[in-house]
Formats: structure tokens, C-alpha cells, sequence
């Protein structure tokens, strides 16, 4: 029985289950949420002074382990980091999410307590903070942008934060959202005991106190209205080279790129990356090197390498790069070959020591050869498709090209209605570049230099390589 095909969301979820301790640890929020202020709030009067003491309480414990996470986290790649400082907003965002949470406790408890409280409002806000994660991984340019609202997006690009300074615009709002869902439920627990008292609205007003009623009914109306303008401002985002931009929040100098000078390898065919990369540089060099010789004196060869911001891969393909950012790809006068970190098949992920290995280094060969060679990535035509594979001729050379420079290609089986994509089978690709190979060094570069537009344009099939 074949697999299924798993889409984008539902393989995220999987590497989450599998990998992540949040699912697992599911019943442990679940009581904590039912002891700390669920069961905090249904076991108090309903008395304001009493609750806001209690609430405080609950917030001191709620915070204790959220900031010792944030330390160890902060120290622990405060060690390891080469380049520029911590980011203090996603604290912000997630210190007011745990008041959210903590506060929609307290105020299911105090308003509705019962012994299905307490886990249906646990459940009910993990629900939440799940839809808002699978909203936020589904976004796109042409989609609604009220996703960014939630907290629990995808993780960023490796390099956010490196080339061009992280806009706080989407933090701001989300501030704005919670922050008014909280007031909200302030001022509801402010008035909920007027509801309590009988004698009529008036009679229950007076007893309550006219100060603590209108104060109950403007944080409600406070708390409304600045959720609701969140909700409208994220609706008006834009992506941009500081990520996503808010007209009404962004500030244009987070769009400046921040300087920087690259550091460099080689002579002939010199490799640059960002500071912040520097480890990854020997084994950049070490992989590019080898095949820009094979490269050399052909028309629009690359002369050199260098690092630009990452693009995210199938999406990049499909035209979603950040405006204003160099993309991918060999351009310019004279050429030069542009890479970013989130290479798919060769990233700038974990310890650099890890990209010292051969998988890696032909990974990041076929990268490059497969710009030069087939050209920009194309994708298909649904807004979920993969990108397309190099025909089978360019796949065939690549191969070759790798080959003589001691790598082994990573081209794998496309299939598309039972055919194969690249119009040839393995064997037969692995067959073309072995004959390729097999030419001198003049031989293979000569029939490059007269036919590489029209291999580029995908006009050559394998027949007509010698």
C-alpha cells in the first residue's frame, strides 16, 4: 500500500508530535489550568477585591516558569550566538499570552464553576492557539493576514534578523489583541456580580457601586475596541524585507539593511558569507570551488558566491520573496552566484560542523549547478505545488559536472501521472552524464559554450548529449 501524500500543515503537525514535548505535555496544562485559576476563581466569593488578589497570585506562579524558560533558553544561545542581540518582543508577546490564558481561567471559573469548567476551557483555549497555528502556516500574500494575530506561527527563517532589522509590527498588534481580550474579561468580571444581586439592574448597580460598574463597562468597551483594531490593522499587512509590514505601526528604518562586511574565502573563485555564518565558510568554499573551476570561461559563469536573505523555498519559487531583497540565483555584472542559508537540500542549520560531511557539500554543489545549468526554480500551477525538477538533460549534465568534481547529484524520482517529470528514468539520466563525463575537460566545456542556451531553455534531450 503506497503512503499518503501528507500536506504541508499535516507534516508540520507530525514533526511536531513526534519531536516536540507541547502535545505530550497537554494534561499537565490542563491541570495546571484547572488548579491555578479555574479552581482558584471557583472557590472565592464573587468579590472584586477578593479575585484581584487571587488573580495576582495565579500570575506569579504562571510567570515563574515562563521566565525561567526564557532565561535558559536567552543563556543558552547568548553562548553560542556571533551576531547581534536577543529579541525582546517575543518575550513581550508571550508574557501577555500567558496572562490571556491565565486570565480566561480565572473568569471561566469565577463565572461558570463546575467540574467540566475547567477542562473545557482548557481544551477550548488549546483549540484556539491550534487553529491559530495552522492559520498562520497557510499564509500567504494573497490570503487573509488575520492570522498573524496568533502567537503560534512557524518558525522563521534562519537569517530573520540578520540582514535587515526584525519589525515589530505583527508583535504589536498581537500585543494589542490579547491584551484587549484580557481588559475585556477585567471588566466582565468587574461587572458579572451586578448580575448576581437581585432587585433589578438599578437596585444591583447601587449595591455594586456606580464607580466599580462604570469601571467594569470601560475596560469591556476598552478591551473591545483595541482587540477589534488589532484585528483591522493585521488585516492591512504587507510582506516586506523586515518581514510583515502594518502601514500604521511600521517604522521605514527597519527596513534599512544593517551593515555588515563578508567574510570571505578563496582567490579564483572567492566565497563570501555573513558574519553571522562565518563557521559554515571552509566548508561553503570547499564545496563551491570545485565546481566553478568547471564552470569557468563559460558564458554568464558565476565569478564568485555570496549570502543573501533567504527565501522559503517552494515559496520563494512561487514569487513570494521579499520585495527589495536579492534573489537566489546567478545575476548581475558580472555574474555572481547569490545563496541564502535556507538551502533545501544544503542549509545553514545547527553546528557548523555538521555541513562538513560529503552529503552536505554535494548539496550545496547541485545548488549552485542547477542555477547556472536549468535556471530559476519553477513550480507548479497550484499554490501548494513542489517545485518543478531540471529536465532530464539538465539533470544529466549536473550530474556529470558533479561527477568530475567527485560529488555524488541527489536528484531523486518525480513522478506526474505515473511518468516521470524530468522525461527520463533514473537509469537513463545516470547513463547521459556518465557518457558526458566520461568527455575531456575542452570537450565538455566546448559543447557547453555552444549549447548551454539551448540546454538552459530545456530544447536539449539526452540523445543529444555526447
Amino acid at each position: 500500500m503506497s503512503a499518503v501524500a501528507l500536506s504541508r500543515p499535516a507534516r508540520v503537525l507530525r514533526i511536531e508530535i513526534r519531536r516536540s514535548v507541547v502535545p505530550w505535555s497537554v494534561p499537565l496544562i490542563l491541570a495546571l489550568f484547572f488548579f491555578d485559576s479555574y479552581r482558584t476563581a471557583a472557590g472565592f466569593p464573587p468579590n472584586w477585591t477578593v479575585h484581584a488578589s487571587a488573580i495576582t497570585n495565579n500570575l506569579a506562579w504562571d510567570f515563574a516558569p515562563f521566565l525561567a524558560a526564557v532565561a535558559a533558553l536567552y543563556i543558552q544561545v547568548a553562548l553560542q550566538a556571533t551576531w547581534g542581540g536577543p529579541p525582546l518582543w517575543p518575550v513581550v508577546v508571550g508574557a501577555v499570552q500567558v496572562v490571556t490564558l491565565a486570565v480566561l481561567g480565572f473568569t471561566a471559573g469565577a463565572l461558570f464553576p463546575g467540574r467540566f469548567t475547567a477542562p473545557l476551557a482548557a481544551i477550548g483555549a488549546f483549540l484556539l492557539v491550534f487553529i491559530g497555528f495552522h492559520a498562520a502556516l497557510n499564509l500567504t500574500p494573497d490570503s487573509s493576514t488575520n492570522a498573524l494575530l496568533s502567537p503560534a506561527t512557524g518558525l522563521p527563517l534562519e537569517d530573520v534578523g540578520v540582514f535587515y532589522h526584525v519589525a515589530p509590527d505583527v508583535a504589536i498588534a498581537q500585543v494589542m489583541f490579547m491584551g484587549g481580550i484580557t481588559v475585556a474579561l477585567l471588566g466582565v468580571l468587574v461587572v458579572a456580580p451586578v448580575f448576581r444581586v437581585r432587585g433589578g439592574l438599578s437596585g444591583a448597580v447601587g449595591r455594586a457601586g456606580r464607580p466599580l460598574c462604570a469601571a467594569g463597562v470601560v475596560l469591556l468597551a476598552a478591551g473591545v475596541a483595541a482587540s477589534w483594531t488589532a484585528f483591522a490593522l493585521t488585516g492591512t499587512a504587507k510582506l516586506g524585507v523586515s518581514g510583515w509590514d502594518i502601514p500604521a505601526l511600521h517604522d521605514a528604518a527597519s527596513d534599512q539593511p544593517i551593515p555588515y562586511t563578508p567574510d570571505c574565502a578563496g582567490t579564483a573563485f572567492p566565497v563570501c558569507v555573513h558574519p553571522a555564518f562565518s563557521g559554515y565558510l571552509p566548508a561553503a568554499a570547499a564545496a563551491l570551488q570545485p565546481v566553478a573551476a568547471e564552470l569557468k570561461g563559460l558564458p554568464g559563469a558565476p565569478v564568485r558566491a555570496e549570502e543573501v536573505p533567504a527565501g522559503e523555498g517552494v515559496r520563494a519559487a512561487q514569487g513570494m520573496l521579499f520585495p527589495g531583497m536579492a534573489s537566489p540565483g546567478v545575476s548581475g555584472t558580472p555574474p555572481v552566484y547569490h545563496y541564502d542559508g535556507n538551502n533545501g537540500i544544503a542549509p545553514f542549520l545547527g553546528s557548523p560542523a555538521g555541513a562538513d560531511n560529503a552529503r552536505w557539500r554535494a548539496g550545496f554543489q547541485q545548488e549552485l549547478l542547477t542555477e547556472f545549468i536549468a535556471g530559476p526554480p519553477n513550480a507548479g500551477p497550484r499554490p501548494d505545488a513542489s517545485v518543478l525538477p531540471p529536465t532530464a538533460a539538465q539533470q544529466a549534465v549536473i550530474t556529470a559536472l558533479m561527477t568530475v568534481a567527485g560529488s555524488q547529484a541527489q536528484f531523486g524520482e518525480d513522478m506526474t501521472n505515473g511518468h516521470p517529470t524530468a522525461g527520463a528514468t533514473p537509469a537513463q539520466i545516470d547513463a547521459a552524464a556518465q557518457r558526458f563525463a566520461s568527455l575531456s575537460t575542452a570537450a565538455r566545456h566546448a559543447w557547453l559554450a555552444a549549447h548551454l542556451p539551448a540546454l538552459r531553455a530545456g530544447e536539449i534531450t539526452l540523445a543529444q548529449l555526447p
